[in-house]
Parts: C-alpha cells; structure tokens; sequence
C-alpha cells in the first residue's frame, strides 16, 4: 500500500466525568442504567476530541485508556454478571459512533473500551477505517493486579497495514514491558497508539514517564502517539507524538479542556542515511533494518523464560490473585471503601494503606 507523503497524527486528552453515587453498587440510590449513562456520557467527551482532531486534518486519532469507565463497578468481584451485560459487544454502539466519525472526516479512529466476546471482557483498542469499517482490534496483554479480576489478558501483536503506516498498539501497562514494543516493531509497526490512564511505569513521575516514551519510541524506530486521559495525581502526563527517533512533536498537557496533541510529518519510517559511516560499512542504509540485522537472538533466551534468575529464588511461586477465594479479602477492601463513601465517610481503609 502507498504511504501518504505528510501524515498527520493525534493523541486525544480528554478527563473523566466524576462517578456519581448511583454508580456505586454499594449505595441505596445504585441504579445499573446509571452506570451506563456515565459511560456513555464520557465517550461522548472522547467523540468530540476526535472530531475536534477531525476538524484539525488529522490522518488518525488516538484515545485515552477506558472511554467508557463502569466506575466502582470495575471492583465489584460479586457482581460480575452484571459488569458483563455493561459491556459492549464489537461491532456495537461505541465502534457504530466511531464509524461514523471517520466517514465524515475522512480518518482512521483507535478508542479503548471494554468489549465483550462470549463471557470474557477485555480491554481493547478498535482500529476503524477512514471507510467506517473496523480493520482490526488489540486486546490488551499485561494487566496490572486488580484488572485481572474481570479482565481477559490478550495474547496477540497485531499489526495493521493503512495507507499511513503499520500499525501497532500498547494500552497503559503494556508500555511498562520494552518486549511488548519490540515485539511490535519487530512485527512491522511504523506507528505505536499508546492508550493510557497511567503512564503504565512504575513511577508518577512525569518527566521520567515522558523520557520512557521517547526511549521507547527512538529504541525501536516507531512513532509514538499516546493518549493519557487528564490525571492529577500524575503531574506532567500529557498526551503527546513522539518520532521514530525519539523527538518530541507535539503535546497536550490540559487538566482543564477536552482537546489534543497533533503532529504533522513526512515519513521516513525505515530512516535512511547514506551518509551514515554504519550504513556505509554495512551496505544497509536503513538504521531501523541495520539494527533489526544486528540483534543476537540466541543471546536473548532469557527473555523467553517465566522465571529467570533475577525472580526464581525470590518469588518462584508469584501469582496475581485470581481466583474468587483468593480475590476476596482484597475485594473486601475495596467494598468497605464504597460503603464508606456511599455513607460520607471520608477515610476509606484502603486510602490508608496506600
């Protein structure tokens, strides 16, 4: 497929409308409509950002992690009936409006919610077409502890071939693993959407979270577009485009004002310099294909391995808690948090111990 000569790349920045007490399971007033009318009420938020971008000319849009958020609902171990009938099939109502979005302004769409395949939920990234039609979906890999208590890991890299590049995904905690990236660059991508409510590093540091990006970007010569939903307790986050050589582009770091980063550029996905002495040496202009030559897999084993040196005589045994007896107790935490704050209690327990 041809590649457009200047693409034009955006990152939403949108926030979360504030959960209200109908959407607490635990409450007297709970009502399970409600909680579907906050979720829809938030993806409107990240429908109008997209069509802002729109507006702006951009080739593709990118959302932030959980458009649609279920609220206190997402912890709620017991009720996990009624959290599967929240969720949305695909194609369903979410990727209908995101269709419907690209046909008007000509664009590829990627928004991150929930989806529902038989009875397991997972967190994925849809890929719409500048036609309306879905190309394809990601389902998120590596899920922090308490996600994976409704959540089904996915198990897949795919990447999808446009007329702006191959590309590839990350939804917040898959940007924590370099593998996960590599994997996609070494699957093809040109362009990573990163989708995040978290920088998905164990750090609130801001900066630091933004050098990660562009290390992860420049490492493996793909641009990076993420998507980081407005977060106060991460200072700095941003949604932000970072080149395949580790610049930042463009930025949005609003906590106030639904809006985006955008970023024009004329690709040069496979960076060749023929003036490079590397490339002269080598024959190979290419750095992105010089280097991807140079790697040493059987060096690598390590990387393969469930517990290497590092975790086996520390925690060989280590576990996320998944089953319902071991879930419980931590759950319970959680339950007594909502209660207190159903009743105006203000010091939930789990504040504390966190």
């Amino acid at each position: 497929m041809d590649i457009k000569s200047t693409i034009r790349i955006a990152a939403a920045r949108t926030g979360h409308n504030r959960a209200p007490v109908e959407t607490n399971p635990y409450s007297n007033s709970f009502d399970i409509e409600a909680v579907r009318a906050y979720a829809d009420k938030n993806a409107e938020r990240t429908f109008r950002a997209f069509e802002m971008a729109g507006e702006a000319g951009a080739d593709i849009v990118v959302s932030n992690e959980g458009i649609r958020p279920i609220g206190h609902m997402s912890t709620s171990v017991e009720m996990r009936a009624e959290v599967l009938a929240l969720v949305e099939e695909l194609p369903g109502p979410t990727s209908d409006r995101l269709a419907e979005i690209s046909k008007k302004y000509n664009m590829f769409t990627a928004a991150n919610y929930k989806v529902r395949e038989g009875d397991n939920i997972f967190n994925t990234t849809v890929l719409v077409g500048r036609d309306g039609k879905i190309i394809g979906r990601y389902h998120k890999i590596h899920l922090p502890a308490s996600e994976h208590w409704h959540v089904t890991p996915g198990w897949e890299l795919p990447v999808f071939e446009t007329d702006i590049g191959r590309i590839g995904f990350a939804i917040c905690h898959d940007i924590a693993f370099p593998e996960h990236c590599r994997a996609m660059a070494l699957n093809g991508a040109d362009i990573i959407l990163h989708s995040t409510n978290g920088w998905g590093f164990v750090t609130n540091n801001g900066a630091l979270g933004m050098e990660l990006l562009r290390v992860r970007a420049a490492e493996n010569f793909v641009y990076m577009a993420t998507a980081y939903s407005m977060n106060t307790l991460r200072p700095g986050s941003s949604s932000c485009i970072v080149d395949n050589k580790g610049n930042l582009l463009a930025q949005n770091q609003s906590q106030t004002e639904d809006g985006f980063a955008i970023a024009e550029y004329q690709p040069d996905y496979d960076m060749i310099d023929h003036k490079n002495m590397w490339s002269f040496f080598s024959g190979v202009p290419s750095e992105r294909m010089r280097l991807t030559h140079e790697r040493i897999p059987p060096a690598y084993k390590v990387l393969t391995e469930a517990n290497p040196p590092v975790v086996k005589d520390v925690y060989p045994e280590y576990k996320y808690a998944k089953s319902p007896d071991e879930i419980m107790p931590i759950a319970d935490m959680f339950r007594q948090a909502r209660i207190d704050e159903a009743d105006g209690v203000e010091n939930a327990i789990w504040e504390n111990k966190w």
